[in-house]
């Protein structure tokens, strides 16, 4: 018979679980900080309180320690993601909830805003292909619910709304202090309620907009084989 002392001890982290999820946490503060390349094994082993060879012994390489960053960081979101665009209504009205809870996130996790713009914008090639795989694989049912309802309306174009919501949501979390002066802080609660709206309404407002990427009567690029991208952010080919 199990005891509830049993359970207890079941569900206690083991030593070795610990050591994974300090050495994770590190890992994310230092990535986010200085990027793929810059950040070596030891330089995360000191954060985490133990020698860099250490780290190998849970992660075989730096690149399967920064695969598993990127999951730890991205797949609870990835999953209400899910879980909000299969809901019944409206396509604007889960993108507006999508919208919304990418914001949420990005509050809350705003390395996770850093590191996506960081490798995407100057990252090696490397850590581009880590997080372009990482992309593509976390991103594969989300893109392929907006890819079946790109006809939602004439001129219609959700991949393009996803990548001006995420662009933007990236930007304003990881390089907002920056240009919004020292004594901004995109993380301030009242500040997070006022970009919430702002996004939201703008996600409705591309969503409404009949003419959004037609030119003339025609796309500007062509539509119809929508690849994904790296950083979350989607391409159509040739683009």
């Amino acid at each position: 018979m199990t005891t509830p002392s049993d359970t207890a001890e079941h569900a206690r982290p083991t030593k070795s679980q610990r050591t994974r999820q300090t050495i994770l946490l590190a890992a994310e503060t230092l990535f986010s900080e200085h990027g793929y390349d810059a950040t070596s094994l030891d330089a995360i082993g000191r954060r985490a309180g133990i020698q860099g060879s250490a780290v190998l012994y849970h992660y075989a390489t730096k690149r399967q320690l920064y695969e598993a960053v990127l999951d730890r960081l991205f797949g609870p979101l990835v999953g209400e993601l899910y879980a909000l665009l299969d809901e019944d209504g409206p396509l604007d009205d889960r993108l507006v909830a999508v919208t919304s809870a990418m914001v949420r996130f990005a509050a809350q996790r705003p390395s996770a805003a850093r590191l996506l713009l960081r490798e995407t914008s100057a990252g090696s090639a490397d850590a581009q292909d880590i997080v372009g795989r990482a992309t593509a694989r976390h991103w594969e049912h989300l893109l392929g619910v907006l890819t079946s309802e790109r006809e939602y309306h004439s001129g219609f174009d959700p991949l393009l709304v996803w990548n001006i919501v995420v662009g933007a949501v990236c930007f304003h979390f990881s390089a907002g202090p920056t240009i919004g002066g020292p004594g901004a802080d995109p993380t301030d609660p009242a500040q997070v309620e006022f970009f919430d709206r702002v996004m939201t309404d703008l996600t409705r407002s591309l969503c409404t907009a009949g003419t959004l990427g037609v030119v003339d009567g025609q796309r500007p690029v062509d539509a119809s084989r929508p690849r994904p991208g790296r950083g979350g952010a989607v391409t159509t080919a040739d683009g």
